[in-house]
């Protein structure tokens, strides 16, 4: 059974120094450019009031997954979380129209922000999954390690995710989507 969960605000909130960092900018170097901080803060709300973030969640047995979609680092796991997080299209959209205006800054920006708070939800959605079900293996996503990128096909469908739209490189659309996987040792709580 597929659960979802809109995460609330601070769950997908990055933090500031992190995005920042994302940009190559050191919070200390910039804090006295006040137009530039502004701008910043600006871009950072808007991403934040634009974002649609949810996140569909299964547990499978370890034997019910193609074993081309396991880790490496899985062995000895009973079950497996396969999670899709996603921050929605909108923050696509106003990153694309950024760029039309002849906005680069500002897109890169709100790239930047956006690649750091589908981050965040992530590192959010992990500590409740370890709460729940605890010993577990580090999160994982298809493109590193022995699984393929183009596993996320398989997991979009598996969790029959609507409105996202898979590659046949395995990148997926909105941009701001992830998969990620997590081996859990002992039974289901």
């Amino acid at each position: 059974m597929v659960e979802l969960y809109v995460p609330k605000i601070e769950e997908y909130m990055p933090d500031k120094v992190v995005f920042l960092a994302r940009m190559r900018a050191r919070y200390k170097n910039i804090v006295g450019e006040t137009d530039l901080l502004v701008r910043f803060n600006e871009l950072f709300l808007q991403g934040l009031k634009i974002s649609r973030p949810i996140v569909h969640h299964r547990v499978c047995l370890i034997e019910e997954l193609p074993s081309a979609l396991i880790p490496d680092s899985f062995s000895g796991v009973k079950q497996v979380s396969l999670f899709l997080s996603t921050l929605g299209k909108d923050i696509d959209e106003l990153i694309n129209s950024l760029l039309e205006e002849g906005k680069t800054h500002d897109a890169t920006v709100l790239d930047a922000w956006a690649s750091e708070a589908l981050e965040a939800l992530n590192e959010a959605f992990d500590r409740r999954l370890r709460e729940r079900f605890g010993d577990g293996t580090m999160r994982f996503s298809p493109g590193y390690g022995n699984v393929d990128v183009r596993w996320n096909k398989y997991i979009v469908e598996l969790l029959n995710v609507e409105g996202i739209e898979v590659l046949s490189s395995g990148i997926m659309l909105p941009r701001k989507t992830t998969t990620c996987m997590i081996g859990w040792y002992d039974e289901k709580r």
